[in-house]
């Protein structure tokens, strides 16, 4: 006969089996055919090649190795990608692992802050839900900043909750202080969770008065400005001239990108605003003069596939989120979200028991309703992979939910809830997947969806018949398992097409549409890769035997242009315009001032561009490189614009 110890020895090590095997899955979603997103965003890349040259350039986030103009996003996420290259060598692999790495930290911190207060099952199906999120898996795929700032606000959430516990002002500063981090990682993202923390701590707390209460969040405030401000403070206060431009500003400041290009414009839509390196315009089909993307950054060119799109452009609205194709991103469990946390709220509980297990749920509903609010109504840039940072706390509430559900179902006092849960379960899936399958047996993700479905309708039947005195037997725990693996079958098959197809990767989403691709448009794709890299070297052929003592290799438009230069040389490159073409960076008078001191040899003019010039400084700039500037002969300077779809002009020799 087990004795007690034993049994929970067991349990303990069939809850680490399965957590190990939980996590292995993340791993392989997260890896398995990593290689076909290169390096990701070229722009990020780049910045982690030219950091690696110097501490200078690492420390003022510098786009190009001379120090020119500065990326357009705070450090620390890219900070992190150049430590892995610095170890691993400069590839695409060693810029994409830190993603995946803080993707994997973030189910099992989800798996530790579910699971100590609502018991290991809830744990791991929260770790499940955030492995198979089909928008985290895009995310943690790219080399975009969001994987990083998720998982700090987790580590975040961890310092909340123990302050809360503990009474403690030191772990309540803690928390902010790590927001404060998160803001050096994607600025403004990272304080919609404030006001829900301050909530926490206030309704929370045991012990303390109301005006202790106060002067600990007072004091974590402060904390919160210093450290959020402190790299921004930094880098405005040293001189311009050594330190790089701040990228994407008017006026050179980190403080305007914080509070403008980063901070309002994502929340208001300005009629001047083209694009920014977290927006950049569709191609529209037979417009020869608009790009979406670089070369090879995306799938764009005459001979590739129709581009897919970059920004979201779902009206805003109180339901903006609730639309199949966002909802497919994030949302799978909804219902189990919703379910369990009403049984829980509603139940009545002790105060102790309320400081605990509601309180989390005030975190977790917290987070999730915040920026959910945010997105639904921002005016500005918005992208569907912004999603990613809801997949935490929905993921937390949806293991609550699950396990509470089948507490409810196991002991008889909410034994219809879980059925119930199922079955609005398989309706939500179908009203995801309505858009997306042909309703016909020929179609795969057709029969997908009816075994789904099938397995939840016949997991509820099930628990309905099933006796009240069995639900303690093998069978209910067998019945739960084909219904957990009924409701993971859509969000796999959706995660998969990130995976399995090569995403957007300036602004990954899933698509189970996109997995009809397979195998179809490859060639073409890869042949117009290779010729774009077959240009490029001829490009950078040119440039290196015809470079005397010139500090920078070329001179372009825009870090579109310079990027792939950058990370194919690891020379200085001048982006003039930044990273739109659009910064005020250079005048006429200070171009000419870098030539006659022999800084600048070439000039390129077109190519790539996400835009017309609209500006009169990118006007000034060019029609005085055209003035002073010589023609290089066209076979010798070979352009992009087969790919680009925007013819370049000649490049010039000043």
């Amino acid at each position: 006969m087990p004795t007690p110890l034993s049994t929970a020895n067991k349990s303990r090590w069939q809850g680490r089996l399965a957590l190990t095997g939980i996590l292995g899955l993340a791993v392989v979603l997260r890896l398995w055919h990593l290689e076909q997103n290169g390096y990701g965003r070229q722009y990020y890349a780049a910045g982690v090649r030219s950091m690696m040259g110097s501490l200078h350039n690492f420390f003022f986030n510098a786009f190009d190795p001379a120090g020119f103009v500065s990326l357009d996003k705070p450090p620390i996420a890219l900070w992190l990608q150049v430590a892995s290259a610095k170890v691993l060598g400069f590839s695409a692999f060693s810029v994409m692992l830190p993603q995946v790495l803080e993707g994997l930290v973030a189910v099992i911190l989800i798996y530790k802050l579910v699971s100590r207060r609502f018991g290991e099952a809830a744990g791991l199906v929260a770790a499940l839900c955030l492995a198979l999120t089909p928008i985290s898996v895009a995310v943690d795929r790219s080399n975009n900043t969001d994987s990083c700032l998720i998982m700090v606000l987790l580590l975040a959430a961890w310092a909340l909750i123990r302050a809360t516990e503990a009474a403690s002002a030191r772990l309540l500063v803690l928390a902010m202080a790590l927001i404060g981090i998160g803001f050096n990682v994607k600025m403004a993202a990272a304080l919609v969770v404030v006001p829900t923390f301050i909530l926490v701590y206030m309704i929370g707390t045991t012990g303390l008065s109301v005006r202790q209460r106060f002067t600990h969040i007072a004091l974590s405030i402060v904390v919160l400005v210093a450290v959020s401000l402190s790299w921004v403070t930094i880098f405005d206060l040293t001189p311009p001239t050594e330190r790089p431009y701040a990228g994407s500003t008017t006026n050179n400041s980190m403080l305007e990108l914080a509070l403008m290009h980063n901070g309002l414009n994502r929340f208001i839509r300005r009629s001047s605003d083209h694009a920014s390196s977290d927006s950049v315009p569709e191609r529209n089909e037979g417009d020869s003069t608009v790009t979406t993307t670089p070369p090879n950054e995306s799938d764009t060119g005459p001979q590739s596939r129709p581009a897919k799109a970059l920004w979201d452009k779902e009206p805003t609205g109180a339901f903006r989120l609730l639309t199949p194709f966002h909802a497919a991103q994030m949302g799978w469990w909804l219902p189990f979200a919703i379910v369990g946390m009403a049984l829980i709220g509603l139940r009545r509980q002790q105060r102790s028991r309320f400081a605990g297990t509601q309180l989390d749920l005030v975190v977790w509903g917290g987070w999730a309703l915040t920026y959910a609010v945010i997105f639904s109504f921002a005016g500005g840039v918005f992208h569907t992979y912004y999603l990613s940072v809801l997949a935490p706390p929905l993921a937390a509430l949806s293991g609550i939910g699950c396990a509470a559900l089948w507490s409810r179902y196991r002991d008889g006092s909410w034994r219809y809830a879980l059925p119930v849960a199922l079955v609005a379960t398989a309706a939500w899936q179908l009203y995801i997947e309505q858009s997306y399958v042909q309703w016909s047996f020929d179609d795969w993700r057709t029969v997908l969806l009816a075994l789904s479905s099938a397995g939840l309708i016949l997991t509820a039947i099930g628990m309905l018949v099933l006796p009240q005195r069995r639900v303690g037997g093998r069978l209910p725990a067998a019945l739960a398992g084909m219904g957990l693996t009924a409701v993971a079958l859509m969000p796999t098959a959706w995660a998969l097409s990130t995976v399995l197809v090569r995403p957007n990767v300036a602004a990954p989403a899933a698509n189970i549409a996109a997995l009809n691709d397979i195998g179809h448009g490859h060639s073409s794709l890869a042949e117009s890769r290779e010729r774009v890299r077959s240009r490029t070297r001829r490009l950078i052929g040119f440039l290196k035997t015809n470079r005397t003592n010139e500090r920078f290799l070329v001179a372009v438009p825009n870090a579109f242009q310079a990027a792939p230069l950058i990370m194919l040389t690891g020379q200085p490159v001048i982006a003039m315009g930044g990273y739109l073409g659009r910064d005020p960076i250079l005048t006429p008078d200070t171009l000419e001032r870098l030539v006659a001191n022999g800084d600048i040899r070439f000039v390129m003019l077109g190519g790539f561009s996400l835009g017309p010039a609209n500006t009169r400084s990118e006007r000034n700039l060019a029609d005085w490189i055209v003035a002073h500037g010589k023609p290089v002969y066209p076979a010798w300077w070979p352009d992009l614009s087969e790919v680009s779809g925007t013819p370049a002009e000649n490049g010039r020799r000043m």
